[in-house]
């Protein structure tokens, strides 16, 4: 299955778009930190009979504009509004992940009637995102090196790598995920911020249904379980899917259970 791409303009940034290009109901895919929007195509694709699957790099990575601006987490939904707007889409359902997911919320809160629904896999809490102490900043600087230390590998090293830290992952995901590290544009500490509470007020707004899904946190999964059943059950329409014996990828980690979980909540509600 061949994917179309494009830029567009959204929010004044450069987005670099793949869309299958169909008049299937859209669905639209967030991808989370450092990743690119094929990284996302492995399991999209199983999508693809029955929606039109439009993944995008976010700004900063894989092939959209990379700026040194401070940026915070309102700019992505922004981002992804103004996304939305430029590719004249429809009541789109959106799927995001991490970062993604954490984005496809706010804009869900900001614009109440824009998505059909929302599925959020492992969003990291919003004061996780504003965390300013030494843990998150030795965090960042961990990651930062990792980054740096793969700038000029090849795909293949950089495959190796990962296996190393995840051996279980289906063969598709490797390729996009290498590819993404070598795109990304790492900024300092601070990148993404915003203020829990202001995230939090908007995302008590989300009126669409939504499916969030969670994982097992020993095994590096970000949500808490008893945290997500207390935040879906504050929402109008919402539910919780745990999966377990997954980490913070869970889609990588549980392909079959996780695509199970979405296509049954997309099946009611997109």
């Amino acid at each position: 299955m061949k994917l179309i791409e494009s830029d567009v303009i959204a929010n004044g940034v450069k987005l670099h778009v793949y869309r299958t290009n169909t008049e299937k109901p859209p669905l639209l895919f967030a991808h989370g930190r450092s990743d690119n929007g094929l990284c996302f195509w492995p399991i999209a694709q199983q999508f693809a009979d029955a929606y039109e699957i439009i993944l995008y790099d976010a700004r900063d990575h894989g092939q959209s504009d990379q700026t040194d601006d401070q940026i915070t987490l309102l700019d992505r939904a922004k981002d992804l509004a103004g996304l939305i707007d430029a590719l004249h889409l429809q009541k789109p359902a959106l799927v995001g992940h991490s970062l993604g997911a954490a984005t496809v919320a706010l804009l869900a809160g900001q614009q109440p009637q824009t998505p059909a629904c929302t599925v959020l896999e492992d969003p990291p809490p919003y004061e996780l995102m504003a965390a300013q102490t030494e843990q998150a900043q030795a965090g960042h600087k961990g990651w930062e090196q990792f980054i740096q230390s793969i700038k000029g590998k090849e795909i293949a090293e950089i495959v190796a790598l990962g296996r190393e830290g995840s051996p279980t992952w289906p063969e598709a995901e490797w390729e996009p995920w290498a590819q993404s590290k070598l795109q990304y544009h790492l900024k300092p500490f601070g990148e993404d911020g915003i203020d829990a509470a202001t995230a939090n007020a908007i995302v008590a707004n989300i009126t669409c249904p939504t499916l969030l899904i969670t994982a097992d946190l020993a095994l590096g999964a970000i949500y808490p379980p008893q945290a997500a059943d207390a935040w879906v059950a504050s929402l109008p329409d919402a539910q919780h899917v745990n999966i377990p014996g997954a980490g913070h990828n869970i889609r990588r980690e549980q392909p079959e259970v996780y695509a199970t979980a979405v296509r049954d909540f997309l099946n009611t509600h997109a």
